[in-house]
């Protein structure tokens, strides 16, 4: 018996090391990879959707410093260009790469921390396939390398849900105020690189309190994580106010929404058809933004049939592929487009664009999408089955996305809005594909995990 608890023991340790490298070293060489692209990439990195809009602010600040009144800040969120004229001061000449570097170097550290965090749970017997999608996901891992602020969010998802996972796990009370900085610092950041996130942040602290019974320690998580994400948009309306004198992190909200709503047009990018009707309040000759938001709630309150149609398009939008027929937003600089063998089979040949982009090519893009948000919910839910701490991450995985999908269903459809919480989509994605190799094993998608708030 001796024999055989060493014999266990050993085989433990070895699958303990061999994880241990695997959490290392899948991060590091898709680092790695990156650094070779940025090498030999102009500049050290390409452009996003807004590319030209962020360097224009970021070249407005290094003009005229931190309050300049430029109106790309004002009109669009200030925080990411203030981060890319930062960048400026360690090299002008090298911003771009510097910029490159930071969100792949980041991205690297938040998926080994987010995995990390899962190797504490039975949910370890997966982390190898969770860490090789999160690293070498092309249009996820090749974000990091764009002009654009969805990296950083993703890269701030995994890490918001690791101390999340992990302050459920630990057992020194001593430590939670830390987690509570650390959630509502990362929670800070996305909100001031992001406004928008001001909601998903309040839906995850609201969450994470639930996690809990005690109601002074619910209290301590929500007070405590909201009042620490409200310093990033309020450094925003602060530098707002000194520059053009308004309250206000961004006044983009109205024109995205007016983007999405209307009688022709079908939600996504670009508009189509007449304008939702909206018309300045004396004496103002323009309209605001505040005004043009509820010109468009006001549209869709009367238009209940058509919002229902925009909606389910947005819906659909959201997930819509990258490429092809079915494709809708703005994500055509997509650097996985310049690897993608489907693009190239389109442009190939008359055969080829008429495979991917007809019959067949519609039919193959609705089933994946239909098939990546199924196994995002048989994720979801098979996690949830297990009760516990795996709850937990059921819960907080799915949520920031779930607020992501109604967001845009009030602005406007875009498949790249689902970039800021692709890390967790995908995650979820993963265990999807567990919970059917499971089914398929088993016949049943229950599993004999402990229902206790600490997996081990």
């Amino acid at each position: 018996m001796a024999s055989k608890s060493k014999i266990a023991r050993v085989q433990q340790s070895k699958k303990s090391n061999r994880d241990n490298i695997y959490l290392v070293a899948i991060p590091l060489l898709a680092f790695v990879i990156k650094l070779i692209t940025m090498a030999n990439t102009p500049n050290g990195g390409w452009l996003g959707s807004d590319g030209e809009s962020w360097l224009s602010g970021a070249d407005a600040l290094f003009k005229q410093g931190y309050f300049s009144d430029a109106g790309v800040l004002s009109y669009m969120p200030a925080g990411y260009p203030i981060l890319i004229w930062l960048l400026t001061k360690i090299s002008l000449v090298h911003a771009v790469l510097l910029l490159s570097l930071t969100q792949s170097a980041f991205y690297a550290y938040a998926s080994f921390y987010f995995v990390k965090q899962l190797r504490e749970t039975k949910l370890s017997q997966y982390i190898f396939l969770v860490g090789i999608a999160l690293a070498f996901n092309p249009t996820l891992s090749l974000s990091t390398l764009v002009i654009g602020y969805e990296s950083l969010l993703s890269s701030c998802m995994l890490m918001i849900v690791g101390l999340i996972i992990k302050s459920r796990q630990s057992l020194e009370s001593q430590k939670f105020d830390k987690y509570i900085i650390g959630v509502g610092g990362f929670s800070a950041f996305s909100s001031f690189i992001q406004p928008r996130w001001v909601l998903t942040s309040i839906v995850i602290a609201y969450t994470w309190a639930l996690m809990y019974k005690n109601r002074k320690i619910q209290a301590t998580i929500l007070v405590g994580v909201i009042g620490v994400m409200a310093i990033g948009p309020a450094l925003v309306v602060q530098r707002n106010i000194q520059s053009v004198d308004k309250a206000v992190v961004a006044t983009i909200l109205g024109s995205n929404m007016a983007v999405g709503a209307g009688d022709e047009t079908s939600g996504g990018y670009p508009h189509t058809g007449p304008v939702v009707p909206c018309e300045p309040i004396s004496p103002a000759t323009a309209v605001s933004d505040a005004q043009m938001v509820g010109c468009v709630v006001k549209w869709y309150v009367g238009h209940p049939l058509k919002a229902v149609r925009l909606f389910i398009n947005k819906g659909f939008f959201f997930w819509s592929p990258w490429s092809g027929p079915l494709g809708e937003g703005t994500m055509a600089r997509n650097p996985w487009l310049k690897f993608n063998p489907l693009v190239d089979i389109a442009q190939g040949s008359r055969e080829g664009n008429a495979l991917v982009t007809q019959a067949v090519g519609k039919a193959f893009s609705f089933a994946w999408v239909m098939g990546c948000i199924s196994m995002m919910f048989i994720g979801f839910f098979w996690l949830r089955s297990m009760k516990g701490i795996y709850a937990n991450i059921a819960y907080a995985t799915f949520l920031p996305v779930a607020v992501s999908w109604v967001v845009a269903l009030g602005t406007v459809g875009d498949h790249r809005y689902r970039i800021p919480t692709m890390t967790l989509s995908v995650f979820l994605q993963v265990m999807g594909y567990f919970a059917l190799r499971h089914k398929v094993k088993t016949r049943s998608f229950a599993v004999a995990l402990e229902p206790s708030g600490r997996a081990r």
